[in-house]
């Protein structure tokens, strides 16, 4: 008979799951900042990021706000920033084209 051993999360993963939680929490806080899509991964010293966000606003600095959060020295910030973008508007398929 074998038995069956609930298989546990490594310490490292809990804290990087942690880590990626705080960042999007701080993104979050900053006015005029948009989620679309965001992967954070564990650097040496810090954060790197991916993603998408929509910033509406002049005054909007991603880094500020991750910088503050405790294990964050560095940010490797590879995001995509769409300044002041329109909403995305209803999707067009080939069906609506006449």
């Amino acid at each position: 008979m074998v038995a069956l051993i609930p298989a546990t999360r490594a310490p490292q993963a809990d804290s990087s799951h942690q880590l990626a939680t705080d960042v999007r929490k701080a993104l979050l806080t900053e006015d005029g900042l948009d989620i679309a899509s965001l992967v954070v991964r564990r650097i040496p010293n810090g954060v790197c990021l991916e993603g998408v966000i929509h910033v509406h606003g002049d005054d909007v600095d991603v880094c500020r706000a991750i910088r503050r959060l405790d294990g964050v020295g560095e940010i490797l910030n590879h995001l995509v920033v769409c300044w002041n973008c329109p909403e995305p508007g209803p999707q067009v398929t080939e069906d609506d084209i006449f």
